[in-house]
């Protein structure tokens, strides 16, 4: 997606930022860049949030890390939808593996650290290196970034494990949690866990990265017509289009208990291909 059709609330905080670390940190952000749903054109009004990497001229000083703290604050009193999340890294950072980043700042849901690794991981690198959304600096390229392919599919292959695995037992523990609360919260754990493992098992399968609408797309082809239903319905949460299936509509346990199967097939059938 070029910078000039994008989104108005995107282009407002991003615009926004810029303003603001430019008046605050003159000099600091040579480059700022658009990656997760924006760089595949899957952004989703009132469901996504902006992921950003920002480039630094240089390791931030204490100072200019506190610099950038007020930045957010003014952010997300000015714009507080949607999320601006991301990290702020050199471009020694980029050329090198992710695990060897040293701690940065970043930021999550308005909640700044000073020293984090929020989206510090081969995933970033890469869309950022394939499919960025350029707003400031040059393009980056493979030349730029590092990009190995191998680690990318080890990464989401133990993510499968590392994340996906005690989330999913945190679900099936959780389920009274889920069906006590609001509609939108049942909705949005179906929409999280079947578009989130179907990513991962996409990546191994394709060796390609892809969005969530194109993981729930994937899905359809890739597993047997028996999961249809829960992913049509994690499809149409994401996308916003029609009515609930008629498979889950007034049946939230009915659904809660096909994303939990769904994940924990996606997950084994992740787990059988080769990092």
């Amino acid at each position: 997606m070029a910078w000039a059709a994008l989104p108005e609330e995107v282009r407002r905080s991003v615009e926004t930022y810029l303003q603001l670390t430019d008046e605050a940190v003159p000099g600091l952000v040579e480059g700022l860049y658009l990656h997760g749903s924006l760089a595949y054109g899957d952004f989703r009004p009132g469901r996504s949030d902006i992921d950003f990497l920002a480039v630094l001229s240089e390791r931030p000083s204490a100072g200019s890390v506190e610099a950038l703290r007020g930045v957010f604050h003014e952010l997300s009193e000015r714009h507080p939808q949607p999320h601006f999340d991301g990290l702020h890294v050199t471009h020694a950072d980029l050329a090198g593996p992710p695990q060897a980043c040293p701690d940065v700042p970043c930021v999550l849901e308005w909640d700044f650290q000073p020293a984090g690794r929020r989206a510090c991981n081969p995933v970033t690198w890469h869309e950022l290196a394939r499919q960025a959304v350029v707003v400031r600096g040059p393009r980056l390229t493979a030349n730029d970034i590092w990009a190995d392919q191998s680690v990318l599919r080890a990464y989401s292959h133990a993510n499968l494990s590392t994340f996906w695995t005690p989330s999913l037992d945190e679900l099936r523990a959780g389920e009274d949690w889920v069906l006590s609360g609001p509609p939108e919260r049942g909705e949005w754990v179906t929409a999280w866990f079947v578009l989130g493992v179907a990513r991962l098992h996409h990546l191994l399968a394709t060796d390609r990265l892809t969005s969530k609408t194109g993981a729930g797309q994937h899905a359809l082809t890739a597993f047997g017509e028996r999961w249809h239903p829960i992913v049509g319905e994690a499809l149409r949460i994401r996308t916003g289009s029609g009515a609930g299936t008629p498979a889950y509509g007034g049946e939230p346990l009915a659904r809660l208990r096909d994303t939990v199967a769904f994940a924990a097939m996606a997950i084994e059938e992740g787990r059988k291909l080769v990092p």
